[in-house]
């Protein structure tokens, strides 16, 4: 009877219509990012034996019997993931990344106990905290915590420089824990390396300092040095911290009324390096003097060289006082700032000008306490240290920051994974990817559990900054598949149509 073709004809329609689900969504997705396109397979279902096949007969007088089947039908096999490359668009973007080649970024959900998915998508972004994340906020994986560390100098004039420090174990070092992607430059939280980085497993920030400016001692408390004459030539020497166990370091000089006699100090040069502020509304306050032009009595130079003494003489002030007693050969008295603004009878003010009690606000602002001076110098410190201009993503993944001094140096490696059988990949929206133990991670072993490797090696593509993926979807393919299925599924409707004709002349046999 017709029944079996019945059956076939709704299979038909079943399977052509998912195989049109699948077209579809292949088309509607032809414009999004690092799409991978399906396929569907179709097989014969199972088949109706009406007769067994038999071998012919062991005396040879015979021959073999033919199986005789009817198959009931189509049913889907399978719906495949088409990995194949798509095509590259550059788009100018720094955070833009593209894999020109085999492999996945790993991304992972730090509010879902560190979930990780695959993706090809990358449209990544940086978010709030520095984190380098999907649209999503999942987290991209790769090496991190590469820092530059920087030896810091002030020299006699007040000039700060930061030369980096090649010491592979506390100056610069190179990209090496595995986690989350970070495209930090915090300059403000940058402290200076030391045994609690290397011994307490702290993480580093990316730029470090390799010495102190300020020293401590062996109860932590800071440490600036003593001032020292020399009872010849009646110099001062004197170190801005440590002592002699410490690394002393030496900021400024000492400006001597007499070169053959230096036996009295008229100004101490260096200090304003570490009260810009002070200096900078000085000379605001200078400009609008009578003679307030960069040109007038009063020069920049002679600002900072009172803000040098009056700063040197709050830290060193005991010494000062004793030494002079001693010797009579120190004339600090701090009031280098007052004698220029205040005491000199070559510049005039203003009658709206409160010149007593804006220097006076001023000079309050220095420190009158070494851990005051410590928090200014570290804050100056910090604002001195050169910025972060851009950065860049090599084709391996390495991010290289580039400073506005000329140096660089490598911040962190994305990294990518792989598959054995990536058709195993469980689709969960947003171009992410899960079900890695059925896809087969390649690489995994105690000290990567991740899988994670090198963009470029093993058979991994190539990383392009700039640029995204897109979709893989052949619309070509897509139309002409969609002609067929429809064809298909209208042969398929009129089976049913024919079944049911022949099944209404069967009920008709009988008027």
């Amino acid at each position: 009877m017709a029944f079996g073709a019945l059956s076939s004809g709704i299979s038909a329609l079943r399977s052509f219509s998912q195989g049109m689900e699948v077209i579809g969504n292949n088309i509607a997705n032809v414009n999004t990012v690092s799409f991978k396109s399906s396929r569907i397979k179709y097989s014969e279902t199972f088949n109706q034996v009406l007769q067994q096949s038999a071998p012919s007969p062991s005396d040879g007088k015979g021959s073999n019997v033919q199986a005789s089947q009817v198959g009931l039908g189509v049913q889907v096999e399978g719906i495949v993931g088409q990995f194949s490359q798509g095509g590259l668009s550059a788009t100018n973007q720094l955070t833009d990344l593209a894999i020109s080649g085999e492999g996945f970024f790993l991304v992972k959900d730090a509010r879902n106990n560190s979930a990780s998915f695959a993706t090809r998508g990358g449209d990544f972004r940086i978010d709030d905290q520095g984190y380098l994340v999907t649209s999503g906020g999942l987290r991209v994986q790769g090496l991190n915590d590469g820092s530059i560390g920087f030896e810091v100098d002030v020299n006699a004039d007040g000039e700060w420089s930061f030369v980096p420090n090649q010491d592979s174990q506390t100056g610069t070092i190179a990209p090496a824990t595995m986690g989350d992607i970070r495209l930090d430059y915090s300059k403000g939280e940058a402290g200076v390396v030391g045994a609690d980085f290397d011994d307490t497993g702290r993480t580093r920030n990316s730029v470090m300092y390799t010495n102190e400016l300020v020293s401590h001692d062996g109860s932590g408390a800071p440490v600036w040095g003593r001032l020292t004459v020399d009872g010849t030539s009646g110099e001062i020497t004197s170190a801005i911290y440590g002592d002699a166990a410490l690394s002393q370091h030496r900021v400024g000089g000492f400006v001597f009324d007499d070169a053959d006699t230096p036996t009295e100090v008229t100004a101490v040069t260096g200090w304003h390096a570490f009260m810009e502020q002070a200096v900078n509304d000085l000379a605001s306050l200078r400009n609008i003097s009578d003679q307030g032009d960069r040109s007038g009595v009063v020069t920049d130079a002679q600002i900072e060289a009172a803000v040098s003494s009056d700063f040197f003489y709050r830290m060193f002030s005991a010494d000062i006082d004793a030494e002079a007693a001693a010797t009579g050969a120190i004339s600090l008295d701090g009031n280098a700032v007052r004698d220029l603004f205040i005491g000199n009878p070559e510049i005039t003010w203003p009658s709206t000008i409160d010149s007593d009690g804006t220097v006076n606000s001023i000079i309050a602002t220095f420190p009158t306490d070494l851990a005051a001076a410590e928090t200014i110098i570290k804050d100056v410190r910090a604002d001195k240290t050169p910025d972060l201009t851009r950065f860049s993503v090599d084709s391996e993944g390495t991010i290289r920051y580039f400073l506005a001094n000329g140096d660089s140096f490598e911040r962190g490696q994305i990294q990518l994974v792989d598959f054995n059988d990536k058709t195993a990949l469980i689709r969960e929206g947003q171009n992410l990817y899960s079900g890695f133990g059925a896809a087969g991670l390649k690489e995994v072993s105690t000290a990567n559990p991740d899988g994670l490797q090198t963009a470029g090696r093993n058979g991994l593509g190539l990383i392009k900054q700039g640029a995204l993926e897109l979709s893989n979807v052949d619309l070509t393919n897509e139309f002409a598949q969609m002609i067929t299925t429809q064809r298909g599924f209208q042969a398929g409707s009129r089976i049913i149509t024919v079944s049911d004709d022949i099944l209404q002349e069967v009920v008709n046999l009988k008027r």
